[in-house]
């Protein structure tokens, strides 16, 4: 069975190492000798296996393994092609960067009502919906957000939708994501947070970076507040508790607007 398992384990490997030329290359080996492997005919030897295997991050045991527990002790890398050589290897440092954190940002999954002033009237808070969660090596998050007043049928208020991934660098939390994936109307959004000095603090505080949707698109940046929803569960009325608001209305989290007004640090 397990001489059955490596050649099975051995394919996965060359279709994503782009071939049996280039993947003998990459792996150090023979061409005509990793087409005996592919095949089953012959086993490699214990240094050879350690030699294919370390070029992989991996070790000799794993390409015995029954095929569905090689794929999930394996995550083949995701391939951007087209991209400089310099380019490319920046997109695999972010990725590796999200693997290996993983972990960190787990705790951080949930989800938040999100506070903003409005920097076309600084009588008005915004507060939107945003998950954080996770999907395999990746951190995403997903936010709705509403341009109009709170209090009106949910009819009137179209929401906006913000996608994107998570990060974790320096001992703080990035966010880079698309509004309105695919429309003409869609703008970028970069967000820097700060996680809580405490643990049993339910803010991540930071700032926002992005544009309007003006004809000119100014570019601006502002203070921005995640506060952390109880249970693990997305529910519907904090979504319908999203919106625009007067800083004075008691619906919104008094902790919030400290942050937001600089009555307390943001990080």
């Amino acid at each position: 069975m397990i001489r059955n398992n490596f050649p099975v384990n051995l394919r996965q490997l060359v279709h994503h190492l782009s071939g049996t030329s280039r993947a003998a290359e990459a792996l150090g080996i023979n061409r005509q000798q990793l087409n005996k492997y592919l095949s089953g005919l012959t086993m490699p030897s214990l240094a050879t296996l350690q030699g294919i295997t370390a070029h992989l991050g991996l070790q000799p045991d794993d390409l015995l393994l029954p095929p569905g527990q090689f794929l999930a002790r394996w995550r083949p890398p995701v391939k951007v092609d087209g991209l400089p050589p310099q380019i490319q290897e920046v997109f695999g440092v972010l990725l590796e960067n999200m693997a290996q954190t993983r972990d960190t940002l787990a705790q951080f999954c949930g989800h938040y009502h999100v506070y903003t002033s409005l920097p076309t009237n600084p009588k008005r808070i915004g507060r939107a919906y945003a998950a954080i969660s996770q999907h395999g090596d990746l951190t995403t998050v997903k936010m709705v957000m509403f341009a109009t007043n709170r209090g009106e049928t949910p009819e009137s208020r179209p929401p906006t939708k913000v996608t994107g991934l998570v990060q974790w660098l320096g001992e703080r939390i990035y966010i880079n994501g698309v509004q309105n994936v695919g429309q003409t109307n869609a703008r970028l959004y970069s967000i820097a947070l700060y996680p809580p000095a405490v643990p049993s603090m339910p803010y991540l505080t930071g700032m926002l970076m992005t544009s309007n949707n003006a004809r000119t698109r100014p570019i601006y940046a502002l203070p921005i507040v995640f506060d952390r929803l109880a249970g693990k569960a997305s529910r519907r009325a904090d979504l319908q508790a999203c919106g625009v608001f007067y800083k004075d209305d008691p619906r919104l989290d008094p902790g919030a607007l400290a942050l937001l007004d600089g009555q307390q640090p943001l990080w």
